[in-house]
C-alpha cells in the first residue's frame, strides 16, 4: 500500500511540472497579427496588399458638376416699388374714413378726412399773405402815381417795391404749403388723406375719431400696394453664393397652391450675412396676375444652377464629422485619405463643392464609417478626443 500511494504522488508531480511548463511556453509566445491590420498616420490609413478589407470598400469618382437644384425657405411680401404706406402729414382727428381693407383705389382717390386746427391756420396764413399782397400791390400802384405826378421822395418808392416782394414771398410760400398738403385755400380746416398710387387698399390701421400726430409711432394708417407685383425673400446660405447672380430665375411653390409653381427672378443680392442664421437675403420679383400668392406667404424656392469650376461629390461618400463635411479618398492602392470639403449645394444624389477635391479622385462611397472608426480609435499622437476633453476642461472640472 505504501508502495502505491509513493507511485500516486509521484506522478501527479510529473503532471503538475509539465503543465506548469506548457503555460510557460503559451505565455512566452507572441499573439500573431491580424493579416488585415491597417497602418495608422494622421489622416492617413494603409491596409496590407493582401488585406480583404480593400476589396470591400467600394469607390466612385468626383465628376464635374451638373446642373443642381437648391429649395431654399422664403417668404412673399409686398413689391415696394408698388406700394405705398399713407400717413397724414399733419396732425389731426379722424372723422370719416372712406375706404375698407380690400378696396379697389385709384390715385388720388380719397382714403380718409380730418379734422386738422394745424391746416387751419396754414389756410388762414395763407388767406392773410394773399390779402396782404394784394394790399402791397395796391400802395406800389398808388406810389407810383404819385411820383409821376407830385414827385414824391424815392425812398418811399423804394419802400413800397420792398414791401410789395415781402407780401409776394409770404403769399407763394403759403400757397406752396397748401399745395404741398393737398388743401383747399378756402379756411376749412377738413384735410383730405389720398392715395398716391392706383391699388388695393392691403392695410388699415385707423377708426373713425382717432387723433393722429406725425410724430407718434406705429404702422401707416393705410397701405396701398399693386398685389399683381410681388418680391420673394430668399433666405440662402452662405455655402450657396457662387451659384447665385441677378437675373437668375428661381421656381417658388406653395403649399396653398401644390399643383402650380410660380416664375420670378433675382434682381439683388444682399451684401451682408446674417449674424445668427449666417444666412444672406436674396430678392427675387415675379408677377402676380391670378394674385394667388399673398403678402407674408411662406413658400419654398428652387434654384436650378451650376457653380462655377464645381465638382460632384456621390452623396454616400459624405459624412459629417465634428461639425466638418468629410470624406475618405483613395490616394494610393490600398491606402486613403480623410479630406474635409465645403459643399455649395446639394441633393439626395450629389454634392457639390467648389474645392477641397480633384476631378476623377476615388472618394469611399461604401465602409467610410468603418475608416472613421480606425481613426477615432487610433487618433495621432498629441490629438484630444472627445472623450478626453482638453487640459483647461480637466483642470476646471477639478
Amino acid at each position: 500500500m505504501i508502495k502505491i500511494d509513493l507511485h500516486i504522488r509521484t506522478t501527479a508531480k510529473l503532471c503538475i511540472a509539465a503543465y506548469a511548463i506548457l503555460l510557460t511556453a503559451c505565455a512566452k509566445t507572441p499573439a500573431p497579427l491580424p493579416a488585415d491590420e491597417p497602418a495608422i498616420s494622421g489622416r492617413i490609413i494603409s491596409f496590407p496588399a493582401n488585406s480583404s478589407m480593400v476589396q470591400r470598400l467600394l469607390t466612385a469618382p468626383v465628376v464635374s458638376a451638373q446642373e443642381s437644384v437648391l429649395s431654399l425657405p422664403a417668404h412673399i411680401v409686398w413689391d415696394e416699388d408698388h406700394t405705398s404706406r399713407i400717413t397724414p402729414p399733419i396732425a389731426g382727428r379722424l372723422e370719416d374714413i372712406a375706404v375698407q381693407p380690400g378696396s379697389q383705389v385709384e390715385a388720388s382717390q380719397p382714403l380718409a378726412y380730418l379734422s386738422s386746427p394745424e391746416l387751419g391756420s396754414a389756410q388762414t396764413e395763407s388767406a392773410r399773405a394773399q390779402a396782404e399782397l394784394a394790399q402791397a400791390e395796391r400802395s406800389l400802384a398808388r406810389t407810383r402815381d404819385l411820383l409821376a405826378v407830385s414827385g414824391v421822395a424815392t425812398k418811399d418808392m423804394e419802400q413800397a417795391q420792398l414791401d410789395m416782394e415781402r407780401a409776394r414771398a409770404e403769399a407763394e410760400r403759403t400757397r406752396l404749403r397748401l399745395k404741398i398738403l393737398g388743401a383747399s385755400s378756402s379756411v376749412d380746416q377738413r384735410y383730405t388723406l389720398r392715395s398716391p398710387i392706383a391699388g388695393v387698399v392691403v392695410e388699415r390701421n385707423t377708426n373713425p375719431g382717432m387723433e393722429w400726430r406725425p410724430d407718434q409711432p406705429g404702422s401707416p394708417l393705410f397701405v396701398v400696394s399693386d398685389p399683381t407685383y410681388l418680391w420673394c425673400w430668399i433666405d440662402a446660405p452662405e455655402r450657396a453664393l457662387n451659384m447665385l447672380h441677378p437675373g437668375m430665375k428661381v421656381t417658388l411653390h406653395a403649399s396653398a397652391w401644390p399643383q402650380e409653381s410660380f416664375k420670378a427672378q433675382i434682381d439683388y443680392i444682399g451684401d451682408a450675412l446674417d449674424a445668427t442664421s449666417r444666412t444672406i437675403k436674396v430678392r427675387a420679383k415675379l408677377r402676380n396676375p391670378e394674385r394667388h400668392l399673398k403678402g407674408e406667404m411662406y413658400v419654398t424656392a428652387e434654384l436650378t444652377s451650376q457653380a462655377h469650376g464645381a465638382l460632384d461629390v456621390p452623396a454616400k461618400a459624405v459624412f459629417l464629422n465634428h461639425e466638418e463635411q468629410q470624406v475618405f479618398v483613395k490616394t494610393a492602392e490600398g491606402q486613403y485619405t480623410l479630406k474635409t470639403i465645403v459643399p455649395v449645394a446639394s441633393n439626395e444624389t450629389w454634392v457639390s463643392i467648389a474645392q477641397g477635391l480633384n476631378k476623377g479622385d476615388e472618394v469611399v462611397v461604401d465602409g467610410a464609417l468603418y475608416l472613421q472608426k480606425l481613426l477615432d480609435e487610433n487618433p495621432p499622437s498629441g490629438a484630444i478626443t472627445p472623450s478626453q476633453g482638453t487640459p483647461t476642461d480637466k483642470m476646471s472640472a477639478k
